[in-house]
């Protein structure tokens, strides 16, 4: 089928690259410089790969998987795979060789694909747990082991393979096309199996409705295996011939958004929040009348500054940021704090708050801040009398992969999400409420402690005598800064976790929100530990698993012993 006859994302994607041509539709930083690539070298690219993958063996359906961090080669080898008619799952980069190892065996991978040293070395660990995997291709050209070894190619090999090939057949609208992860928040992370037409309505609706152009430049701040990077970030994106920009690493991520002052700038609440506190925390290093100017002029709650402050000090502000020329600041993951939001918008850089998940291929809903969620087209969703969202829509998987049938209920798929009242966009998990009958007030509480400058993430449990217990992740950079000026002594982050100072800064914090949450906190724990991307604790978008955080209740322990003995 010609691509303006099929929904298929693959064949869409094809067309949209050969319509770019010789424009740059992605770049990737390397050794410190910029390399671009055009439409027509990407569709090239893309090409070889699939053709290569068919020729080591690769079959219609057969699931072959990337693993490695953010880069063009991770995007190339994802849709080579869907064009040689494989599945193509993301997985986390960050997991380590137990989890890596059950990830591939639950979806049957046979070929996978590495980023470099760090992650061959991984995969080569686990090969032998993993009877289906037969082959490993380094996207990288670091790998210098010295010796060959006959299950190991490099993808430059890879793409000679199929360099002089004609292009495959598209894959059909039906034909499962990708895994998608899920976050693993509330249970282990499952893979969603999305179809060819799925992903390519998905991929057109998220451009529409984002109103992408050529004229928009993204940089990619956000691991590739989670859906709303995958989907929204990269498929809309070079669809619509938006610019798609790799950092070097993680660690430069933030100096590259300074850099390229990008149009589009999406990412997890945690690290919108993170650019807040740093502007905060440069803000008190300045004079008594910079500090006065500042609080003038970014005003939480005000239509924004005069002109002449927006000039002298608020624009300033949004290029430390890297964000002087961004018309859309996306929120993914999960929604911005009420605080982050409205400092956001007193810097005329609104968040707006993309819902979805791995089941819905994608966004359902944009929620500009202090607006309602605006749902997206083909989708049908519905709050129930249990606060829990349901959808319904064309863009849904079809099951989990290794799994049975998907939950999927007349046409309906219970998210397990709790929306806030009168809004279709989540508060929380059902799995996390405090109390069934009062869940919408302990998910109040915990949005209240997290506004604190020195919490970074918090959420409530009860304890054994039916306390309510928040235990609570602390904000390193503040929490250090408070340390300084008060000449509280430590060596490290646990010795401020254990610092008496430091429990009753914390204690005073819980105090605060007792006289405005609904849920009054009884005492609180802290995470001794400063969690982040890597961390099992924590989710790609630096969300808190809480199953793996949360104390075992009298009850769970009693269950755990008796399944034992």
């Amino acid at each position: 089928m010609a691509g303006a006859e099929t929904e298929a994302l693959s064949a869409r994607l094809a067309a949209a690259l050969t319509a770019h041509g010789g424009a740059t539709v992605m770049r990737s930083k390397r050794y410190g410089l910029w390399q671009p690539l055009t439409g027509t070298e990407t569709a090239t690219r893309i090409k070889a790969i699939a053709n290569g993958l068919r020729a080591v063996g690769l079959h219609d359906k057969d699931v072959a998987a990337i693993c490695g961090d953010t880069c063009a080669d991770w995007v190339l080898a994802d849709l080579g795979i869907m064009a040689a008619g494989g599945i193509s799952a993301g997985l986390d980069a960050d997991a380590d060789g137990n989890e890596l190892a059950r990830l591939v065996n639950l979806f049957g991978v046979t070929i996978l694909f590495v980023a470099g040293d760090a992650h061959l070395h991984r995969a080569l660990g686990i090969r032998d747990r993993c009877p289906k995997l037969r082959l490993i291709v380094v996207m990288h050209e670091q790998w210098d082991d010295g010796a060959r070894v006959d299950h190991v190619m490099t993808l430059a090999e890879l793409q000679a393979r199929g360099g002089g090939a004609d292009p495959l057949p598209a894959p059909a609208d039906a034909a499962i096309a990708a895994i998608m992860m899920t976050s693993g928040v509330t249970a282990p992370a499952r893979g969603a199996l999305l179809t060819q037409a799925a992903l390519g309505r998905q991929a057109t609706r998220a451009a529409s409705g984002l109103q992408l152009s050529p004229r928009d430049e993204r940089l990619s701040l956000t691991p590739l295996h989670h859906v709303m990077e995958r989907v929204v970030g990269v498929y809309a994106s070079l669809l619509a011939g938006c610019i798609i920009n790799f950092p070097e690493s993680r660690e430069t991520a933030l100096s590259d958004l300074r850099e390229l002052q990008p149009t589009i700038v999406q990412a997890p609440p945690r690290l919108w929040a993170k650019l807040k506190s740093g502007v905060a925390l440069a803000a008190a290093e300045a004079t008594n009348f910079q500090r006065r100017m500042i609080a003038m002029a970014v005003k939480p709650g005000s239509n924004g500054p005069p002109p002449i402050l927006d000039a002298l000090v608020v624009a300033p502000v949004r290029r430390r940021l890297g964000l002087s020329r961004a018309r859309l600041c996306l929120t993914t993951g999960a929604p911005a704090r009420a605080d982050v939001g409205a400092w956001f918008a007193a810097l005329r850089r609104p968040l707006t708050d993309a819902y979805g998940h791995a089941e819905s291929g994608g966004a359902v809903t944009l929620a500009a801040h202090r607006s309602v969620a605006r749902t997206l087209d083909g989708v049908m969703l519905e709050t129930l009398g249990s606060g829990e969202i349901r959808l319904r829509s064309d863009t849904l998987f079809v099951g989990y992969a290794g799994e049975g049938p998907s939950a999927i209920r007349d046409g309906w798929w219970h998210s397990g999400d709790v929306a806030h009242a009168g809004q279709a966009h989540p508060a929380g998990r059902v799995a996390d409420l405090l109390d069934h009958d009062n869940g919408a007030a302990c998910l109040a509480s915990e949005a209240d402690l997290s506004t604190s400058p020195y919490v970074a993430d918090a959420f409530l449990h009860r304890d054994d005598q039916g306390k309510v217990i928040a235990l609570v992740l602390m904000d390193p950079d503040p929490v250090i800064k408070f340390a300084q000026d008060n000449s509280i002594p430590f060596t490290h982050f646990l010795s401020l976790c254990r610092s008496q100072d430091i429990r009753t800064l914390i204690a005073g914090v819980i105090a605060d929100t007792n006289t405005r949450a609904p849920v009054k906190i009884d005492d609180f724990t802290l995470i001794e530990r400063a969690l982040g991307p890597g961390d099992p604790e924590i989710s790609a978008m630096l969300v808190l698993r809480r199953r793996l955080l949360r104390p075992q209740t009298r009850s769970e322990r009693e269950s755990a012993v008796s399944q034992s003995a």
